[in-house]
């Protein structure tokens, strides 16, 4: 460490905890100790307590536009959040900080939990929160406004809830878990240092500069290095042309479902399309986009009915297809102020330590019914078998035993990113791309990669494997999940992150076998030998499988 880097953290360390200016980290605008903290049924305790905080700031923060389909509800996957937050469309100035069941009594290094793209902190987290608490440590969630809102706005909600868990705890420094396109905002923060130049006047004016208040990061499928998904697979276009029910955006400005050359009959696309013109219901999702090192499937003829992407190359290059006129990738990365790049170029603080988790297998559990009849069309079990197979040659390793090709014939798991080795949604080249974060010598610690989809990589654990277990034993439509649960014991990526967040060194899960959680349901005896009581606990874990897909 140089005298000036000590001086520096010293300086920081005497600093108010305070993040943007005027942000009070101990006046939340309300407090939610009641039915808020339980899931939509009522049924299941979820936190101790939900605050809903808002930063006064109106430089940098501002009110973002939303799909009307992601406007927020009180609903199974989004539970009293329309409540929590007190709009179904709120200001991205403010968030929700979730507090862990056991928050009171817990002590040590606190840990935030980042969510990614279209979700919230009630959604994924349940199973990592129970590890985490289990070391007793002070957990907490954070759920941002918009679900596919600006990277720096974000970025500054974390700083915020950063200053919130230091003014509650007496804590210094706090770790971090991120999870897909929370991981940018977590990173934007932490390499926002003095000398930080974004190209965002608000941000560089006002982003609270890095405290020195992070002591771990654990990424978890993050996009280190981008994506480029919806330019390399225009077909997906097709499911986002009506504005009101777009779930993302897509890679065309106009559809001319005549053709082209009839030129005169086209729907404008602009409101949900990734430039800011004419709409702008997903800001953060063209701060993501960056070229990829692979090459575009529409190139690929033995991908079968997967190369049949319209309009492949104009999509991806930009100019007039046969049915479509994109901007193509490169006016995107421009518009998303090459982000991806730029937050490179700051690096992470050189005091942070850094754990990257990263999936290989590109098979999802699917709980949209709607998904299960498109793949139940795509083809049967021997032709899913011959695409593997495919997939094997050309790519890279995929493993899928009788029972997950069967699945993927009924629809009940979905084949995900495929020109390249992916977690289904994220390239592993983008995912392992360690050296767009260490240019001021942050520290990699260590990096991990398991055989797990990117909507499953921090669900994997000996519990969830022995609950999918039980499920397969009700149903012979379900054997695909013994092979998934065998997969989850494998990864184990919830005792992972604990592990590596331990405060002291090699500490592990504190986890008994009479491990019960307020909600009454014991997960720590589960064991191979309890083939008996498995089922029974599954029953309870059915939501699982929409949850785990379902993105709002």
């Amino acid at each position: 460490m140089t005298p000036l880097y000590g001086l520096s953290m010293l300086f920081l360390a005497l600093s108010p905890a305070l993040a943007t200016s005027g942000f009070d980290p101990e006046a939340p605008e309300a407090v939610f100790t009641g039915a808020e903290t339980y899931n939509h049924e009522g049924t299941d305790l979820l936190w101790s307590r939900i605050d809903r905080y808002g930063d006064p700031d109106r430089e940098l923060f501002q009110q973002e536009e939303t799909s009307p389909v992601l406007a927020w509800q009180d609903a199974q996957f989004t539970p009293h959040m329309q409540t929590l937050f007190g709009a179904s469309e709120p200001h991205s100035s403010k968030f929700l900080l979730h507090y862990g069941q056991h928050e009171a009594t817990s002590s040590g290094t606190p840990i935030l939990l980042v969510h990614g793209a279209g979700d919230n902190a009630s959604r994924p987290w349940f199973t990592l929160r129970r590890e985490l608490e289990d070391l007793g440590r002070p957990v907490y969630a954070i759920t941002f406004a918009h679900p596919h809102g600006d990277i720096f706005m974000q970025a500054e909600n974390v700083a915020d809830a950063i200053a919130v868990i230091k003014a509650r705890t007496g804590a210094s420094k706090v770790d971090l878990v991120a999870h897909s396109k929370g991981g940018p905002a977590v990173l934007a923060y932490a390499s926002n240092h003095a000398g930080a130049a974004w190209g965002v006047d608000a941000y560089d004016s006002v982003g609270t500069r890095y405290r020195g208040d992070v002591r771990r990061i654990v990424l978890a499928g993050v996009p280190l290095d981008g994506i480029d998904t919806a330019f390399r697979w225009p077909g997906s276009n097709y499911f986002g042309l009506v504005e009101d029910l777009a779930v993302a955006p897509v890679s065309w400005s106009s559809y001319y479902p005549m053709g082209s050359g009839t030129w005169w009959v086209q729907q404008d696309l602009e409101a949900q399309d990734f430039l800011p013109e004419g709409g702008d219901p997903f800001p953060g999702q063209r701060q993501l986009i960056k070229r990829q090192p692979h090459d575009l499937p529409g190139s690929m003829p033995w991908l079968g009915l997967y190369a049949f992407q319209q309009d492949w190359w104009t999509t991806y290059e930009g100019g007039f297809g046969f049915v479509s006129y994109s901007y193509g990738i490169d006016a995107t990365i421009e518009a998303g102020g090459d982000f991806i790049d730029t937050l490179a170029a700051q690096g992470v603080d050189p005091g942070v330590e850094i754990f990257i988790l990263a999936g290989k297998n590109p098979m999802m559990p699917n709980g949209e019914e709607s998904f299960k009849q498109l793949f139940d069309m795509i083809g049967t079990k021997s032709q899913w078998g011959a695409l593997v197979d495919n997939i094997n040659t050309y790519v890279g390793e995929v493993t899928a035993d009788d029972s997950e090709l069967q699945a993927l014939a009924d629809g009940q798991l979905v084949l995900g990113e495929v020109s390249g080795p992916s977690d289904g949604v994220l390239f592993l080249s983008s995912a392992m791309a360690t050296d767009n974060i260490t240019g001021r010598g942050a520290q990699v610690v260590e990096t991990r990669v398991v055989d797990v989809s990117h909507t499953e990589i921090l669900l994997a654990s000996d519990d969830m494997g022995w609950l999918m277990h039980g499920l397969a034993q009700q149903d012979p439509i379900n054997a695909w999940m013994e092979t998934r649960g065998n997969r989850y014991i494998a990864a184990n990526t919830t005792a992972w992150v604990a592990e590596k967040l331990a405060d002291s060194t090699g500490a592990q899960s504190a986890r008994g076998d009479a491990d019960t959680d307020e909600d009454g349901v014991g997960l720590g005896g589960l064991s191979g030998c309890d083939t008996a009581s498995a089922p029974v606990l599954a029953g309870l874990f059915a939501p699982l499988l929409a949850l785990v897909t379902r993105r709002r």
